[in-house]
């Protein structure tokens, strides 16, 4: 299936799968500014630290190991905020994933105000999606190994 495109959607379904992806960049965008990471690496609402968010991994609850996105929060939190480093500490590839949610800003603005009928650009998006699904397992599994 060289050069296959993903289907056009219905011009409603469309757009309201444009607005939804943009409203769920724009609250992720927006907790990570209103979010701050505890001395103690729980992330609590700015102003608010002694009512720290409850955890949010199963993995680690249930089984006691990380899950290949443990430690994004704290990531986009400490990215908001600007301190790259302690982003990168807590996250490796939590700067990729900030810049590919940052970006569905100007592509999903762009697809409503164009009337774009497919979800993405194509064949490299989904190119892209599953490199940082790859990505993501390969950092989980370095981690696990000490790596």
């Amino acid at each position: 299936m060289r050069g296959r495109q993903p289907a056009p959607l219905h011009p409603a379904a469309a757009r309201q799968r444009h607005w939804l992806i943009l409203g769920l960049s724009l609250a992720v965008a927006a907790m990570a500014f209103l979010l701050e990471v505890r001395p103690d690496q729980r992330v609590a609402l700015r102003g608010l630290p002694q009512w720290p968010l409850p955890h949010s991994c199963f993995s680690r609850m249930l089984a006691g190991v990380s899950c290949p996105g443990c430690g994004l929060t704290r990531s986009f939190v400490h990215l908001a905020h600007g301190d790259w480093r302690a982003s990168v500490e807590v996250h490796r590839l939590g700067w990729l994933l900030a810049a590919a949610m940052v970006a569905q800003f100007p592509y999903r603005l762009f697809a409503l105000a164009r009337g774009v009928r497919r979800d993405s650009s194509g064949r490299w998006a989904e190119w892209f999606g599953i490199g940082l699904v790859v990505l993501l397992l390969a950092n989980w599994l370095a981690g696990l190994a000490g790596i």
